[in-house]
């Protein structure tokens, strides 16, 4: 029947997209990450404020943390 060709033909389709999906989300779970691969994985700076935002922590000579 005709119409049995095409639904095979349909879901062989569909079968082949889904392992090609699967296929890149292996190979993106496989692959390091690009900023570690680079080596460039900074540590992220970060500020501490008030809830008004007048006032954030500073860090003094001696290199502790001064909190107002």
């Amino acid at each position: 029947m005709r119409v049995d060709g095409y639904t095979k033909g349909v879901l062989t389709v569909i079968a082949i997209a889904l392992a090609v999906l699967a296929s890149v989300q292996v190979v993106r779970l496989l692959a390091p990450a690009d900023a570690i691969a680079a080596g460039k994985a900074a540590p992220q700076k970060i500020t501490i404020c008030s809830e008004r935002g007048d006032f954030c922590a500073s860090v003094d000579e001696t290199g502790r943390l001064y909190v107002k």
